[in-house]
């Protein structure tokens, strides 16, 4: 998959992982998308992970910037 904005948004997509991996989310990468993992909790105590698409937000932020 090529991406329109594929230098800035690495770049965004590199720097918002590393601020996550600095505030203490578990960073992964899955087929080339990377995400940060957040841990919480539902109202009956269950565990519960979501995962925040680092790449989308990155790709985003280039084409708003740009």
């Amino acid at each position: 998959m090529s991406r329109r904005f594929a230098h800035a948004a690495d770049d965004y997509e590199r720097m918002i992982a590393d601020i996550a991996r600095q505030e203490g989310f578990k960073v992964e990468t899955i087929d080339g998308v990377v995400f940060f993992v957040i841990r919480s909790f539902s109202p009956s105590g269950e565990e519960v992970f979501s995962k925040v698409n680092i790449t989308r937000f990155a790709e985003g932020l280039e084409k708003h910037l740009s």
